[in-house]
Order: structure tokens, then C-alpha cells, then sequence
């Protein structure tokens, strides 16, 4: 059962109804079901809130008014600061040396601004994406990596990239973090089991031995451990660590009727709990401190963590961060997450890379994608990237000729595609932008960087 909203909610409702926005934006917003929202707008519709008639001078409302300003301050602080976007330069068209461009701006380019990296290793795949985060630092959109290799690590990355990119490193394989799986997030309309199906179906899509049962006995353990109503705040959200003695104490208890199941997934979900990756003073990640760095590059390092554990830190983190985005409402650019070594993780339906591609140009995120196998990639990957730039790659069963082949308009067959990107030499990629499809030397850091210093 959703939870009862409270009057600062209420007046927040009723302000932005007043400035027609619609049922969707409002209820995540302001952290409330769509449910809610519909009824205080068909009392506004029936006359039960006269809004004409409600006197700024009445210290109740004015102290109301004022707690839902600074509830709606912060997504006003984080609009990007760009009136018309810039085309990022990707390099120039070996044919004919003409530039070529991408346009993430959901306004003015792309279908949607998601990005998709393919290419073998030691062709050029880290340093462009490199390069396209430093152009859109430049334009004071910022970056959040997600990093399992040191790809990027400051060590190693080009100095143009630590001059314009500003990349600032968080160790979070090696401090731990500091978020709950267990929070509850603006889009959990049935609050307590949807917060519980996530987390049971995050873990069944990193374990594949956990079936259908062993699903339903996680799920009913993470209700045990939530509280009856719903939590005000993060500090109020019991500890993650809780769901791991509540496994255990089914599983020792000889009357439980499911302590076997019990047994067997605290045994495949024990890593977790092993690193203690989810802690109080782990590393503390201020999503809206980031959105509002005007352009830096984030790197968050998971190098060092298990396997298994690597997808299982990338999913909450993430689920974390959409549940920020979402509450501040739709809006236009925000920021790009990049997912490096995109076969870590999972593209099934409900992930939260999945929701991203489908539904993050909606809040202001854009997505980029980057693996060296064709197989990495879902469908949906592919459906839903409307840049992609492809290195020389291996394409044995043509699926990624084919799928190129299929989106572009301009004259390259697919037997032209397929020999083209098999051989590309390092720093040329194949780019499909506004489906047209260019042999493309990628424009250098130096290059860039006399246009920035300019």
C-alpha cells in the first residue's frame, strides 16, 4: 500500500498541477504514486481546492509553500546551463574529409542520445569515448563511468583528458559504498514488494543458480526484513546486511518450512555480504553534487571486486542513481553514464540498463555503450542506440554488418560494411549517426584540444 502523503507533498502537487504539468512528471517529482496524484486533481476539478482562494498571508501555507520550494530547488540548480547544444565533432570522413558529427541533445539531434562502442582491443575504443566525454565536458555535461579495467584510470589516460575532462577517481571496489539496496526510490508504486522484486531480480539475473524458488524465498526475505511502512528517510532504511541474517536465521530455523531455500541462497548471494561492498562509510556518492560539477568526467572503479559482485554493485548503483534522476522529473540533458565492458552486465527486460536505453532520455540521460564482442550487445542495445561507432571487430556470423546494414540509408551494402569493419586501422571507426553510415578517423586530443583552448 502506498504511503499516506504528507501536506508539504500535498501543496507540491497542487503547485505543479497549477502549472500543467502532467500526472507522470508530477508523481515523480515529487516521490508519490500517479494514483495520488489523480485524486487531489479531481478534487482540484471538482472545486474541493478553491487554489484562488488560498492566501499567501496564512503562515501555515506560506511555511508549506516555502518547504515545497526548497523540495523543488534542487532540480532547478541541476538544469543544464545550455540554451542550444553543439554538435560534438567525432573526426572526419575519409572520403571526402568531411566532419562528422553527434548531436545528443534530445532536442535538436538524435532520436535518443545512447551511444553504442564496438571494437576489438588496441583500436581506439577507450580513447574515443575519452575524447567524447571531454566534449561534452566541454559543453558542461557531465559524465559518470563505470570502469572494471583502469581503462580509465588517471594513471594512464591522455593529459588532455585530465586537463579538460577535470576526471575526479571513486574507489568504490576498494572503499565500498555508501548506498542501500534496500531504499526505496520514486518509481516503487507498490513500495515494499517493488523494492523487493527489484532486489530479488537483481541478484537472480548476477546468479543464474538461483531459480524460481530460490527467487520467491529472496523476495519474502527482503519483506521480512523492510519495516510495515515505508521509510521517510535513507537513515531510516534498515541495514542491507539485515537481509543476510534474515536468510540465515530461516535457514537455521529446523521448524522454517523453506530452510533449505533458505540455505541455498544465502550460499549464492554470500559474496556480497563477504566484500561488505554496501556500507555506511563506504564511498559516499552525491549524485546531485555530480550532476551539478558543470562538465566533469566520474570514475567510478570497480577493479578488485569478484565477478559476480561487479554486476551486483553496477545494478544497485544504478537503480540508485535513475531513483535520483527520476525524482527530479523530466528534463533535458543531464548527464551520460558509461558502461565500459558493456558483457558485465545484462540487458534483459527490467534491468536497469534496459530502462536506461528506454526510458533515460526522458529524465536527461544518455547512455554509452562500450565492449569488444558483437555478442555483448542485446537487441535491445542495438535497437536503441542511434550513434554507434564500430573498430575493427570480428564479426565471424555477420550479425554486426547486418545490423549496421539495416539502419543506414546512405549507399554501403552490406558486403561493403562487413569488409570494412573487419579491417578498420586503429583510430578509424566505422560511425552511424542520423542513419548514415562514414569511415571515420577519430579526431585526435590534440586536435581537440586547440579548438578548447581557443
Amino acid at each position: 500500500m502506498a504511503k499516506r502523503i504528507n501536506e508539504t507533498q500535498r501543496e507540491a502537487i497542487l503547485n505543479l498541477l497549477s502549472q500543467g504539468h502532467d500526472r507522470a512528471t508530477i508523481s515523480a517529482r515529487i516521490g508519490v504514486t500517479p494514483a495520488q496524484v489523480s485524486a487531489i486533481s479531481a478534487h482540484v476539478k471538482m472545486g474541493t481546492y478553491d487554489l484562488s482562494s488560498r492566501e499567501n498571508n496564512d503562515e501555515t501555507i506560506r511555511k508549506s509553500r516555502q518547504r515545497v520550494e526548497s523540495m523543488l530547488e534542487e532540480a532547478r540548480s541541476i538544469e543544464p546551463p545550455y540554451e542550444t547544444f553543439d554538435p560534438v565533432l567525432i573526426g572526419n570522413d575519409a572520403e571526402n574529409e568531411e566532419p562528422v558529427y553527434w548531436n545528443p541533445d534530445p532536442v535538436s539531434g538524435s532520436a535518443n542520445p545512447h551511444v553504442l562502442v564496438l571494437g576489438e582491443s588496441g583500436f581506439g575504443k577507450t580513447y574515443a569515448v575519452s575524447c567524447m566525454l571531454t566534449e561534452l565536458a566541454q559543453r558542461r555535461i557531465p559524465s559518470i563511468v563505470f570502469d572494471y579495467s583502469q581503462g580509465f584510470s588517471l594513471d594512464s589516460s591522455p593529459r588532455e583528458f585530465l586537463q579538460f575532462g577535470k576526471p575526479e577517481e571513486l574507489d568504490a571496489g576498494r572503499n565500498g559504498v555508501n548506498i542501500n539496496p534496500l531504499q526505496g526510490y520514486p518509481f516503487d508504486v507498490h513500495g515494499s514488494v517493488s523494492i523487493a522484486q527489484r532486489v530479488a531480480d537483481t541478484f537472480r539475473r548476477v546468479y543464474s543458480g538461483i531459480g524460481i524458488q530460490q527467487h520467491a524465498m529472496l523476495r519474502q526475505a527482503v519483506l521480512d526484513v523492510l519495516p510495515d511502512s515505508e521509510p521517510e528517510k535513507r537513515e531510516d532504511v534498515p541495514p542491507f546486511l539485515n537481509l543476510q541474517h534474515q536468510l540465515e536465521s530461516c535457514a537455521r530455523d529446523p521448524g522454517h518450512p523453506n530452510r533449505r531455500l533458505a540455505a541455498t541462497v544465502a550460499s549464492h548471494i554470500s559474496t556480497v555480504f563477504v566484500f561488505n561492498t554496501f556500507r555506511s562509510n563506504g564511498q559516499d556518492l552525491q549524485w546531485g553534487d555530480m550532476l551539478r560539477s558543470n562538465g566533469r568526467v566520474f570514475v567510478v572503479k570497480l577493479k578488485g571486486l569478484e565477478h559476480s559482485l561487479e554486476k551486483a554493485v553496477t545494478e544497485f548503483l544504478l537503480w540508485n542513481f535513475i531513483g535520483y534522476v527520476e525524482s527530479l522529473g523530466p528534463g533535458p540533458l543531464r548527464c551520460f553514464v558509461v558502461l565500459d565492458e558493456a558483457h558485465k552486465l545484462s540487458f534483459d527486460n527490467g534491468s536497469p540498463a534496459e530502462k536506461l536505453l528506454r526510458e533515460g532520455r526522458k529524465f536527461g540521460l544518455g547512455l554509452v555503450l562500450a565492449s569488444q564482442q558483437p555478442d555483448d550487445f542485446s537487441s535491445v542495445a542495438f535497437a536503441n542506440t542511434a550513434t554507434k561507432l564500430v573498430f575493427q571487430v570480428g564479426d565471424d556470423n555477420s550479425s554486426v554488418s547486418r545490423q549496421l546494414h539495416r539502419k543506414i540509408r546512405n549507399a554501403h551494402s552490406f558486403s561493403d560494411i562487413y569488409e570494412i569493419v573487419t579491417k578498420l586501422p586503429r583510430g578509424w571507426a566505422y560511425v552511424v549517426t542520423e542513419n548514415e553510415g562514414r569511415v571515420t578517423r577519430v579526431d585526435s586530443f590534440e586536435d581537440r584540444a586547440k579548438r578548447w583552448k581557443q
